[in-house]
């Protein structure tokens, strides 16, 4: 190209006609910054199509990772946040003489059932949200609002988690310290044990417990529902946004 370019110009100037090499360098340089701009703009789709599959797979890296996080909220374990708060319910009532125990073992087990969860650890699977935090990589996804939607969920989450950490009580332990636990036959309390444990339920600090760990279950009950409900309406958004992704 540059020897054609060469060529052409060396015959306008051995005609000597300046006008005509004017004409002929002014189209030369329209051509070459037409060639720049062309190749600008390749580029840039180029570009923006790598970056667009980028925001795609990441958008579904994140889908797969808040299935994981709603899979855990799921309905069985709210199910289960609720019966725990029957179980201490229960539990209360005794205390309080309102509650006639009619199976001794039947109700210690359920007093047992109350300690459920006292421990838990909320799994996150954000794997795929830390990478994007940390890389810079958050700007990929073009849309501020669904930035903000993703951020939101990621904080709130994270919130929620230490909140319930630090609301812990002693329930679990006191409960365990009253009878010995066999994996095998969780639901088995020895004679002497179930003495012990009705003798110690009845004690001022036990009330207290119960009174804690309700407040706990409240709040985790909470987080479990909201942590389901969140989760769910941000993997309907991501959705819907990686299928207008092109």
């Amino acid at each position: 190209m540059q020897k054609f370019f060469r060529r052409i110009r060396l015959k306008i100037l051995s005609k000597g006609n300046l006008k005509r090499y004017l004409i002929y360098a002014i189209v030369e340089i329209l051509l070459i910054v037409i060639g720049i701009l062309l190749a600008l703009s390749l580029n840039t789709w180029q570009n923006n199509n790598i970056n667009s599959t980028i925001e795609k797979d990441y958008i579904s890296d994140l889908i797969i990772d808040i299935r994981q996080d709603t899979s855990y909220f799921n309905d069985r374990r709210i199910k289960n946040i609720k019966t725990k708060i029957e179980a201490l319910n229960q539990a209360k009532a005794y205390l309080l003489g309102n509650y006639q125990i009619n199976d001794t073992l039947l109700f210690l087990n359920k007093v047992g059932y109350g300690a459920r969860y006292s421990r838990v650890v909320a799994t996150s699977n954000s794997s795929t949200y830390t990478e994007l935090v940390s890389t810079g990589n958050l700007r990929i996804i073009k849309d501020k609002e669904i930035r903000k939607e993703i951020i939101n969920y990621y904080g709130s989450k994270d919130a929620a988690t230490k909140t319930v950490q630090g609301s812990k009580t002693g329930y679990l332990d006191y409960i365990n310290s009253l009878r010995s636990f066999k994996k095998d036959t969780p639901n088995q309390i020895s004679i002497s044990d179930q003495r012990r444990m009705l003798k110690k339920l009845n004690e001022d600090r036990f009330y207290g417990l119960i009174n804690q760990e309700l407040t706990f279950a409240d709040g985790l009950e909470i987080h479990f529902k909201k942590g389901l409900e969140n989760g769910k309406k941000l993997i309907e958004i991501l959705q819907a946004y990686s299928n207008k992704i092109n």
